[in-house]
């Protein structure tokens, strides 16, 4: 073989590994062939960090974040433990970016209402932002299917309901996710 050809060849491979960086909106889910346990956490982290590069200069980090409960899209009115956990986990990882995130004990959770569309805030959520100054709502659906939950999740502007940032995922649906979609 010649000295060129071979630089060449060598220049090739070299150059076909490098990629161009990283993906701006990196696939969170798990592939469907995948049996393994997933973590909630690890899989929420992942799309509010997406989220969070989405979100560049759009929210100031000090203006406030309100985590709403994640809801069942087939009852837009009713939440469950895992619902309450993205949510949690989100806002955490919100939180550890440097956002300002509000906790709120309220009677009920801050759920989103159906009415003049799907992403309407409900009255408790109008009358939260007046009170502390909330300036979005962190707030999510999810469906479940046979073998999967979908999860869509939202950063709304408070004041007009315009989405600043979102970001779809999915999960196998385990025996553990089962428990918490209880």
């Amino acid at each position: 073989m010649k000295p060129a050809f071979l630089a060449l060849t060598l220049a090739a491979l070299l150059t076909a590994g490098c990629s161009t960086g990283p993906d701006p909106y990196p696939l969170v889910s798990v592939p469907l062939t995948a049996t393994l346990e997933v973590e909630p956490a690890e899989v929420a982290h992942q799309a509010a960090d997406a989220m969070i590069t989405d979100l560049k200069d759009r929210l100031d980090q000090r203006e406030v974040i309100l985590p709403a409960s994640f809801v069942d899209e087939g009852n837009m009115e009713k939440s469950s433990a895992l619902g309450r956990l993205l949510a949690k986990q989100m806002a955490s990882r919100f939180t550890q970016a440097g956002h300002s995130m509000v906790e709120i004990a309220l009677r009920k959770d801050v759920l989103l209402k159906k009415g003049a569309g799907q992403f309407a805030l409900s009255q408790e959520i109008k009358e939260i932002r007046k009170t502390h100054k909330v300036s979005a709502v962190l707030a999510g659906s999810y469906v479940t299917a046979r073998n999967r939950i979908y999860v869509n999740a939202q950063l709304i502007r408070a004041r007009d309901g315009v989405v600043l940032a979102s970001n779809d995922f999915s999960m196998p649906l385990t025996t553990n996710l089962r428990v918490l979609l209880r």
